[in-house]
């Protein structure tokens, strides 16, 4: 079943709710929106509202698209960062193979020798 809908948009004092069939709310904190949207589609007995609701942020197109594009990179960037990481592991453990010490392996890569061992340690852990 699909959640009852509530969009909310930016005012002067606040943030206007809007949903279907119902009177316009107002809360002063977008943090207020969720709560205060699913009380008045309970009191209104919407469908579907015993289980909670969608709230959608409604910025206009400029700013919707802007947060839609950092939070887009945000994922990106976790996303390089685990690969960077996983690349980091699996070269730090070829050059373990190939007789390599820890410090030397620290300073090939950049990074400190505790930091060789954890990722010693976590490409042994993701092997096993």
């Amino acid at each position: 079943m699909d959640l009852p809908k509530i969009v909310a948009h930016r005012t002067e004092g606040g943030w206007m709710l809007e949903a279907e069939g119902l009177a316009p709310a107002y809360v002063r904190r977008l943090s207020e929106a969720a709560d205060c949207g699913h009380a008045l589609m309970k009191a209104a007995n919407v469908p579907g509202a015993d289980n909670g609701i969608q709230l959608t942020v409604d910025l206009g197109d400029e700013l919707n698209q802007r947060v839609k594009a950092a939070t887009q990179a945000t994922v990106d960037a976790y996303k390089a960062q685990l690969q960077a990481a996983r690349e980091l592991r699996r070269t730090a453990s070829a050059l373990k193979s190939q007789g390599m010490t820890g410090r030397d392996i620290a300073h090939v890569l950049h990074i400190s020798p505790q930091r060789v061992s954890q990722l010693l340690a976590q490409s042994v852990t993701a092997e096993g």
